[in-house]
């Protein structure tokens, strides 16, 4: 009937829950794709400021590292301080944790865990068809920043190759993945939402700090590959490409949290 609201037909838990992020998830996007292209704007002026290389050189050391800042000057040193020290990152960890908090634990917030589960349905079927949504989800959120990439070196010239900035993306999308799985899990166990964002950004925060203070102080050298951020942008994947070895650190990482979110709601009491 003409005037009549259409109303989508979902297969499937991945369909329903995709389907109920889309919104949030195409303005990340954008947001993403937009961020970069702001900071890529600058760089024509940065890169031809030799003031600013003598800035760098003046930093002490310990600065440099902790922060993560390099010499503006070229590509490579841009991105990492402007996009992959820090922002670009944290962005989609924010967005990862938010999501994987409330795909399963914001179900039972809104009291429509029930009725989700009314249907022929396993309780790990339902995690793990929400788990896939998040995966594609961090992927798309991850190709609006490439997007934006793509259009801004092109754009401002920049001297980079594409095999660094590739590595530097999948490393980025591979720690928002494990943060928001862990999300994810921590909502499974406990069926609270607030609580499991929070814990999966304490988290996060300790793993980069382990990360960057471990050049610094002595006693947290050994602990530094506990850290999740280490492995992926703590190698400088901008600078020295794929390190295939610690990016399957992160993936064993989220499929032990994954596993972890599974068991914990098979066996976790929903009247509680």
């Amino acid at each position: 009937m003409p005037g009549r609201r259409r109303v989508a037909v979902l297969h499937s838990v991945f369909e329903r829950t995709f389907h109920e992020q889309r919104r949030a998830l195409y303005g990340w996007m954008t947001g993403l794709f937009a961020f970069v292209l702001i900071e890529l704007a600058f760089y024509p002026t940065i890169r031809d400021n030799s003031q600013l290389t003598k800035l760098y050189e003046s930093y002490p050391k310990a600065i440099r590292t902790l922060f993560a800042i390099s010499d503006l000057s070229t590509g490579a040193g841009y991105l990492r301080v402007e996009v992959f020290s820090l922002i670009g990152p944290l962005l989609i960890i924010t967005l990862a944790i938010l999501w994987g908090g409330d795909v399963v634990a914001g179900e039972e917030d809104r009291g429509t865990i029930d009725i989700l589960l009314a249907n022929p349905l396993s309780r790990r079927r339902l995690v793990l068809e929400k788990w896939a949504a998040l995966l594609v989800g961090v992927a798309l959120a991850t190709g609006g920043l490439a997007a934006g990439l793509a259009v801004g070196i092109a754009a401002v010239g920049m001297d980079i190759s594409w095999s660094a900035v590739g590595a530097a993306l999948v490393a980025s999308a591979l720690l928002g993945l494990l943060f928001g799985t862990v999300a994810l899990a921590l909502g499974a166990a406990t069926g609270r939402r607030g609580l499991a964002r929070g814990l999966a950004v304490v988290l996060a925060v300790v793993a980069y700090l382990l990360s960057s203070l471990a050049d610094l102080v002595s006693w947290l050298r050994p602990l530094r590959p506990l850290s999740p951020w280490y492995h992926g942008l703590g190698v400088d994947p901008l600078g020295s490409g794929f390190q295939v070895w610690h990016l399957l650190v992160l993936v064993a990482m989220t499929a032990v949290a994954v596993v972890l979110a599974v068991v914990a709601y098979d066996r976790r009491d929903l009247a509680v």
